[in-house]
């Protein structure tokens, strides 16, 4: 329970804590000390009257006379915290009361034995007559402890009037310790909240301190710039893997490409077909350019086909054609099982860019938005760069004969949305073809 408080109310109840205890463990060693204390002051008043009365008392004891007697008393009645006393000869017989005796009589016996008894409200207290070293009798005396009790208890209300104060006073100057103790840790989180070393932002902290806060922020600094460099490490190792493998996938979709003598300049207009009409449909630049390098791979399938069919001048028979048909899913088996999103979409894309809109399509029948969008954008990138150039079984389609198939296939083989934005932005394809024209 006490982690869930923040460390600036942890100190805060901490101090309050600990100057109560030390508030209320000082109130009980001065009451003990002033209970010490009115012990020892009743003794020493016990002595002191029994001194001053000394030479009376001891004419009381060798000849007790009516006079002496009435003296004693009142002499006596000057002693306001005295309740009571008697006095005894050697023999513990009385020879003298004043005051209440009874209190006294009753605890005669253990007064004479321990000399002291002290109880709540009384000291009784047992005292030597002497005179040149001889013992001639005791007093037993009564001390009234009111008059100490009361001064005790005018110094514990000072001190409990006190007290809220100095708690006040605790409490104000542990949340003022607590604020000092925690801004440190408090800027420290904030400038980790604040740092991305993996993007090249760190928040460096400063302190005026010269403690082990200055160590921790020091060590801090040091590691996020030790992250950061790492991290532009690793990010240039990541770019060049990407580049690689970028390469790599342009390479293979080539080769698959030139296995059907088909130039290495169709996987690029196929390319930035793909990417043109990934952006127009509403894709982010960062997947229409991931498109734009899996949409190569698109036929990638083909390298598994025999050169007799693929490369085969006329058309084919139903045998011939339902091995080539077999290139989208040699293609997704060649690059499913890799865990790289650019390989897992170029899988996706040899799979998919031979379905149609309506169903009809191939390998797996898929209809409509069943269909990737990597599928159906590649399909229409594939198909206009496919008729618009020469293959071993076919002439170059002129542009208005590849226009009036896309406007028939419009919600058959196309997705109607696609070919709309291929029709609003033609201008824009057909300066990508110029540009990457075979020669």
């Amino acid at each position: 329970m006490w982690n869930r408080f923040s460390i600036k109310v942890q100190l805060i109840l901490f101090m309050t804590l600990v100057i109560s205890i030390v508030e209320i463990s000082t109130l009980f060693v001065i009451l003990d000390i002033q209970q010490k204390d009115s012990k020892n002051n009743a003794i020493l008043d016990a002595n002191t009257i029994t001194k001053s009365l000394n030479n009376d008392l001891l004419k009381v004891v060798l000849n007790p006379t009516t006079d002496s007697l009435a003296d004693i008393t009142f002499r006596l009645s000057a002693f306001k915290k005295i309740d009571g006393l008697i006095l005894l000869d050697t023999q513990h017989k009385p020879i003298f009361t004043y005051g209440d005796e009874k209190s006294i009589l009753n605890q005669k016996t253990q007064i004479l034995k321990e000399n002291i008894i002290h109880t709540d409200d009384n000291m009784l207290i047992k005292e030597n007559l002497e005179a040149e070293n001889y013992t001639f009798g005791y007093t037993l005396i009564n001390i009234n402890l009111s008059q100490y009790k009361q001064k005790h208890q005018d110094i514990t209300q000072t001190i409990l009037l006190i007290f809220p104060f100095t708690l006040l006073l605790g409490i104000i100057i542990s949340i003022f310790l607590s604020k000092s103790y925690t801004l440190p840790f408090s800027r420290l989180l904030a400038a980790m909240k604040e740092s991305d070393p993996t993007k090249d932002k760190i928040t460096i902290v400063q302190t005026s301190a010269k403690n082990e806060i200055r160590e921790l922020f020091d060590e801090f600094n040091m590691q996020m710039e030790q992250i950061n460099n790492s991290s532009k490490e690793v990010r240039l190792l990541n770019e060049e893997i990407e580049d690689t493998q970028k390469e790599v996938v342009f390479t293979m979709g080539a080769i698959g490409e030139s296995r059907s003598k088909e130039t290495g300049n169709h996987v690029k207009r196929v390319a930035q077909y793909s990417k043109l009409l990934a952006l127009f449909y509403g894709l982010s630049e960062s997947e229409a350019d991931m498109l734009k390098q899996a949409s190569p791979m698109h036929d990638i399938g083909k390298v598994a086909i025999p050169d007799a069919v693929l490369n085969k001048p006329g058309r084919f028979t139903q045998e011939e054609r339902i091995i080539m048909d077999t290139h989208a899913q040699l293609g997704y088996d060649m690059l499913k099982n890799s865990h790289r999103e650019l390989l897992q979409l170029a899988a996706t894309v040899a799979y998919e860019h031979h379905e149609k809109w309506d169903g009809t399509g191939y390998p797996q029948g898929l209809k409509g938005e069943e269909i990737h969008i990597a599928g159906r954008i590649t399909a229409i990138a594939d198909v206009f760069d496919a008729l618009g150039s020469e293959r071993v079984y076919k002439k170059a389609w002129d542009d208005e004969r590849i226009f009036d198939l896309f406007k028939e296939q419009r919600a058959l083989h196309f997705d109607p949305k696609l070919v709309d934005i291929f029709f609003d932005n033609l201008d824009e394809f057909l300066k990508v073809r110029e540009q990457f024209k075979d020669v």
